[in-house]
């Protein structure tokens, strides 16, 4: 994911007083990685950096919350909302914990068109403030499908201020782009999920919770979309095999011609694609420090390191060796 994310929640906490060095050297950040706008970090990294900030301020909102959210209240939510009939149910009662315990104004509404939308009002208009206000929203988009057992699909995602350079991150949360620059944040979708049971129990509950944030956050199997699903079909192909454009689309079953359309409408290019999976799984390793330069650049396939560190720089910004804290960053 985009370092913004990780750089927003980091510059909250500073504004709190709180010394965020101990975060960052968990999570492997170093103070090059954060300033650099390219750079991006894993999944793992992220949820360090989240847990670290919990542990720092025991605010399950790390700080940048309406007010302080003692840690275990999100559990008490939770167990509230568990016991619901149904989704709709569920929704009120999480709608009306939020406005209790974490000070947001929340609201659902309906419309004519057999829509429900769940908003949330910023608490002011700093980026921390906005950032709050994605993580809410998300968080409430994937517990819901969570309780259903069921991905919802949604219609439209609203978010509050300006178009960020990394808005194409937000597709792999909502499973559709968002439009930016609303007065709250949104989620718009079909009233017939309304009506599905919970079909979750405690020890349910529990378990999933123990993964937080990770399976609430940085989970990216939400979203049906066409890059999502040429995505998932490329990092399950084999080192050994290649696959190419046509390939991809006789898997979806569809035309090349009609790929290239639906990614282009994405914002997105097969190559596009297959060079972020690349990218990903180079950070991946460089981070763990599993592999040596040469091992992972003939590994990716390049046809020698020098090639390797050329594109890495490319994709990031940076040298392979900045996302290993403990080597030279002309590694």
């Amino acid at each position: 994911m985009a370092i913004q994310f990780v750089r927003s929640a980091l510059q909250s906490a500073q504004l709190h007083g709180l010394d965020v060095t101990a975060a960052l050297t968990l999570a492997s950040i170093t103070p090059e990685l954060l300033g650099q706008d390219s750079t991006r970090v894993t999944r793992e990294q992220a949820n360090r950096v989240v847990q670290a900030l919990w542990n720092a301020t025991n605010d399950e909102l790390a700080g940048f919350g309406p007010k302080p959210i003692p840690r275990g209240t999100f559990r008490m939510m939770t167990l509230g909302v568990i016991h619901a009939p149904d989704l709709r149910e569920a929704l009120r009662r999480l709608v009306e914990f939020s406005r209790i315990a974490a000070g947001f104004d929340a609201v659902e509404t309906f419309d004519d068109s057999g829509q429900v939308r769940l908003a949330l009002y910023p608490g002011g208009r700093s980026e921390a403030d906005h950032l709050v206000v994605d993580i809410i929203i998300a968080v409430f988009h994937r517990f819901a499908s969570w309780l259903i057992g069921e991905r919802i699909q949604l219609n439209s995602v609203e978010l509050p201020g300006a178009t960020p350079p990394y808005a194409a991150d937000y597709l792999l949360i909502y499973g559709t782009a968002p439009c930016f620059g609303a007065p709250a944040g949104g989620i718009m979708f079909d009233t017939v999920y309304l009506d599905k049971p919970v079909i979750r129990a405690e020890a349910e509950l529990f378990e999933f919770l123990r993964a937080a944030p990770n399976d609430l956050l940085f989970r990216n199997d939400y979203n049906p979309t066409t890059s999502s699903r040429v995505r998932k079909i490329l990092e399950r192909t084999s080192d050994d095999e290649a696959v190419n454009a046509p390939d991809v689309a006789t898997r979806l079953h569809i035309s090349p011609q009609h790929l290239r359309r639906l990614l282009r409408e994405e914002g997105t290019t097969f190559r596009d694609i297959k060079e972020e999976i690349l990218r990903d799984e180079a950070i991946a390793s460089l981070v763990t420090g599993s592999e040596s330069i040469e091992q992972l650049s003939d590994r990716l396939g390049f046809s020698e390191p020098s090639a390797f560190r050329r594109a890495f720089r490319r994709w990031t910004g940076s040298p392979p060796g900045a996302y290993r804290p403990s080597t030279s960053p002309s590694d």
